[in-house]
């Protein structure tokens, strides 16, 4: 994720309901964009190298902020082994230079912009070493359609600003940059219900969940969320790499289902949210769930949210719908938590 992005956020604004950004795949590039009109595309394995398990050696995205004066931003993430003196070249031609750090790099300004218009019309984007080998390398099909999609989320198609569907209309004719919608949050507090039989009876009653999948981890605890309420985790089966939850929030002793303004992506019965891989953050006050398409961790979503003193409401989402290396999800909604 290029988190450069988010600092082009401007005021919040009155937070509607989630209705997360569209996502797309062209050839071997997947884009997305969120709530604001941030937007970004990421490399993924070409799908003949994916078919016989090679590895392109990184990562490489690029991102667009919003608004009418939103740059680009282009960022890699190398595998390990790249370190120093690179330079980004497209089908052989050297583009910019730079310096790889802690496997990354990331170049905005003219250089990025450098990079995206080389890239509209390339066939292959390679880094290379200071002395010209190849280390990483990605495949540009389906990058002139993922620029070309993003001109056209940010409304710069037709105008001096787009990267692809250029035309004559100024830079004033791009919106400006939306608001990030607020989210109200409380902080968590109190002391956390006893979990006993009974009342773990009862929730797997409400859930649907079988007697071995919630018997199948250690003890189920909870924890207090403020309001003389408790969040419990109460666990829903498990896979060789995800771990389901159903979650309850226990007021007095009685457990109710939690309620999400945007339900998680997994559920075990007809309305009943279910968390994958879940973590509740004490200290912010934010529950996560991530829930990965297969081991490898490159495809998957993953939704977090806060407490609002009723319902759990989402403040980030990311996804990758294709499993085909790419480690980097891309982002479909932000909200800012306000307490």
């Amino acid at each position: 994720m290029i988190g450069l992005l988010f600092l082009f956020a401007a005021a919040d604004a009155v937070t509607p309901r989630p209705t997360p950004g569209p996502s797309k795949t062209f050839g071997d590039w997947a884009v997305a964009c969120d709530n604001v009109q941030v937007c970004e595309m990421t490399s993924l394995i070409a799908e003949d190298e994916a078919a016989d398990g090679s590895d392109s050696g990184a990562s490489f995205s690029i991102a667009r902020a919003a608004g009418p004066g939103g740059g680009f931003f282009f960022e890699l993430s190398t595998n390990g082994g790249v370190a120093g003196p690179v330079s980004v070249r497209i089908d052989g031609k050297r583009i910019v230079d730079g310096i790889v750090a802690n496997d990354g790099m990331t170049l905005a300004g003219d250089a990025a912009d450098r990079i995206v218009a080389a890239m509209a019309n390339g066939k292959r984007l390679t880094l290379n070493k200071k002395a010209g080998k190849e280390v990483a390398h990605a495949s540009l099909s389906g990058s002139a359609a993922a620029l070309r999609f993003i001109d056209a989320e940010q409304h710069r198609a037709g105008t001096v600003t787009a990267a692809v569907a250029k035309g004559p209309k100024p830079a004033s004719a791009v919106p400006p940059v939306a608001a990030l919608p607020k989210v109200s949050s409380i902080a968590a507090s109190g002391v956390a219900a006893k979990v006993t039989p009974a009342l773990i009876k009862t929730m797997r009653t409400l859930s649907g969940c079988e007697t071995e999948d919630v018997q199948s981890s250690g003890p189920v605890t909870g924890n207090a969320i403020g309001g003389g309420k408790t969040l419990v985790l109460l666990p829903c089966g498990a896979g060789a790499y995800n771990f389901s939850t159903v979650p309850f929030v226990v007021t007095a002793g009685k457990p109710v289902i939690a309620r999400f303004d945007s339900p998680p992506g997994w559920t075990v019965a007809e309305g009943t949210p279910t968390l994958v891989n879940a973590d509740w953050d004490a200290k912010l006050g934010r529950l996560g769930s991530y829930e990965k398409a297969r081991g490898l961790g490159d495809c998957g979503s993953s939704e977090t949210y806060v407490w609002d003193g009723s319902m759990f409401r989402l403040i980030e989402a990311t996804q990758m719908g294709e499993c085909r290396g790419s480690i980097n999800w891309l982002t479909i909604w932000r909200a800012t938590p306000v307490r």
